[in-house]
């Protein structure tokens, strides 16, 4: 995808949200005390499966657990599970439901009190389906793609769930069908759906996701974007908002639509066991992108009224699980390689709405290409339990030498980008020019060439643009000198056309071998390469090729 390609898409977050509580109070049998309690009996609407998972979910301030329990569906006794360490009652029809209404009553005994009695009603659809589709070839790559962050994190991967994937197919039919939000102007939401409209089914992604039988808590990510499988997912994990789910430890299945140009994810939450901590870029990562353009829906800089896209990619650190209260940043800090500090841009959860235990820091300006990052930040945590935990927290990461070579990589192999690309120690990196090409690589990855090397006077040249964008290295040209400037980092080489030298840094050398100007390009000689950029360049005599080390 390319940058002016990125510019065309919309994406939008749901956070993850239960469908309960509704608090109430249990009055005794015979006793003087009382316990409060909430519940939620579901589904409560139309479902599109003809076996649904009847639940009801249970929270109390007591640890009595129950004596007696009992669920009838239009009046017949059926069988019921109870999880107690969730508190969650169940039942799955054994047979297909036939269309129409239905009434679900629990009954509930705890010794001692008065017996618990809730009901509710749903209804199954004409249509309800009673099988759900096997996982296409294109959901089963798309999740593979999700999956490949959670690899870099060092998270389990997630599952496939087919009454996400319902939820989310369902959903994306709806949003292309109806042309949702196709421009900026759109005031609709990718989220939500008019029960006026075609292929309505629920007008939250909680209703959706129980349409299909799913009831536990759900998020959803959308994108209306034009590119491939991986790009939409991309664009998602780049957006920190949008980022956030795919981090999150707890979360063990999703679902995953896909209908033109939108894309849907599904994410549906599990039980945790405590707090936990996720920082991305991932710790060691060599392969970070350098620049975020926006486009997300909330906004990142709202809060920040006077800054504009593009910014540095986003820095985000989650404290994950259900013990925890809130987040407070006390301190961080963003130092570039020279350990010299790099103003940032900070969201939290004292400033921004949209976040609840997440802060993200985003360098004011785009990053530095193949340029190493430190990352200092000190927060504290408070539980609810009311304990509170200050952990300072450091890592390093680098960015890219080129665009988008990091999501290549990481795409081809995950297993291996973990291995060999996220590291202690910074990496090298090969730049590699077959004379005979129309494209260069770059750490492995091919970039088609802007202008093919050439060879003159026994001396082989290459495009000083082409170079610059395989070395994460920009160009200008002096109009005055006939020059082009080479800069990256601290070295600013300037390469004169006219004359038997070159300057880095201010000091003028002597060459046999100048820059040169061939048609209207600036090409530089391979000699030189080593001689300015200090790297190694090996020319393979059989495949005429050169790759540069550095």
């Amino acid at each position: 995808m390319n940058r002016a390609r990125r510019l065309s898409h919309y994406l939008l977050l749901f956070p993850l949200t239960l469908l309960i509580w509704c608090a109430s109070l249990a009055l005794p049998a015979q006793q003087a005390d009382a316990f409060s309690y909430s519940y939620e009996g579901v589904p409560k609407q139309t479902v599109g499966v003809t076996k649904p998972t009847l639940s009801f979910y249970f929270k109390s301030d007591t640890n009595t657990q129950p004596s007696s329990y009992s669920m009838y569906l239009n009046g017949q006794s059926v069988a019921v599970s109870y999880d107690a360490v969730n508190s969650i009652f169940t039942h799955t029809p054994s047979k297909d439901l036939a269309p129409g209404p239905y009434t679900v009553r629990i009954a509930i005994k705890f010794a001692g009190y008065e017996t618990l009695e809730k009901s509710w009603t749903f209804n199954v659809a004409k249509d309800a389906i009673k099988q759900f589709a096997a996982a296409t070839p294109d959901q089963l790559s798309t999740l593979t793609i999700i999956n490949d962050y959670r690899v870099l994190h060092g998270l389990p991967a997630f599952n496939f769930n087919e009454q996400l994937s319902a939820s989310a197919t369902a959903h994306s039919n709806y949003l292309d069908i109806n042309k949702v939000k196709q421009s900026q102007a759109s005031q609709e939401s990718l989220h939500t759906q008019d029960s006026d409209k075609t292929a309505f089914i629920g007008i939250t992604p909680l209703e959706r996701a129980a349409y299909f039988g799913f009831t536990k808590a759900v998020g959803e990510d959308a994108a209306y974007i034009t590119g491939t499988n991986d790009e939409a997912i991309d664009a998602l994990f780049d957006a920190p908002y949008h980022r956030n789910p795919f981090l999150n430890p707890y979360i063990k299945e999703v679902g995953i639509g896909k209908t033109g140009n939108y894309t849907i994810i599904e994410f549906g939450l599990e039980p945790d066991a405590g707090p936990q901590l996720v920082v991305s870029p991932a710790e060691g990562d060599r392969y970070v992108p350098t620049t975020f353009e926006g486009n997300e829906s909330p906004d990142p800089l709202s809060i920040h009224p006077n800054e504009a896209f593009p910014v540095g990619y986003p820095i985000m650190a989650q404290y994950y699980g259900s013990s925890v209260k809130n987040v407070k940043l006390i301190s961080s800090e963003l130092l570039d390689s020279k350990k010299q500090p790099v103003e940032t841009l900070v969201n939290t959860p004292d400033n921004d709405k949209n976040l609840d235990n997440a802060v993200i820091i985003m360098p004011r300006k785009p990053l530095l290409a193949d340029s190493r990052y430190y990352v200092k930040l000190k927060l504290q945590v408070t539980k609810k339990d009311g304990s509170t935990v200050t952990e300072d927290k450091e890592w390093d990461f680098s960015t890219e030498p080129a665009y988008q070579v990091g999501k290549k990589k990481l795409h081809q192999n995950a297993a291996n980008y973990k291995k060999y690309f996220v590291s202690v120690a910074p990496m090298m990196r090969t730049a590699s020019f077959g004379l005979d090409s129309s494209s260069y690589q770059v750490d492995g990855i091919s970039f088609p060439m802007k202008r093919t090397p050439v060879i003159t006077e026994g001396f082989s040249y290459l495009y000083i643009r082409d170079l610059a964008a395989a070395l994460g290295a920009s160009v200008d040209w002096d109009e005055a000198q006939r020059a082009a400037v080479y800069t990256k980092g601290s070295l600013k080489v300037t390469l004169y056309t006219t004359k038997d030298s070159y300057m880095v840094n201010g000091e003028v050398r002597s060459t046999t071998t100048p820059a040169r100007l061939i048609g209207e390009n600036t090409m530089v000689p391979v000699r030189l390469l080593a001689e300015v950029l200090g790297a190694k360049v090996d020319y393979i005599e059989p495949t005429r090729t050169v790759n540069i080390t550095y």
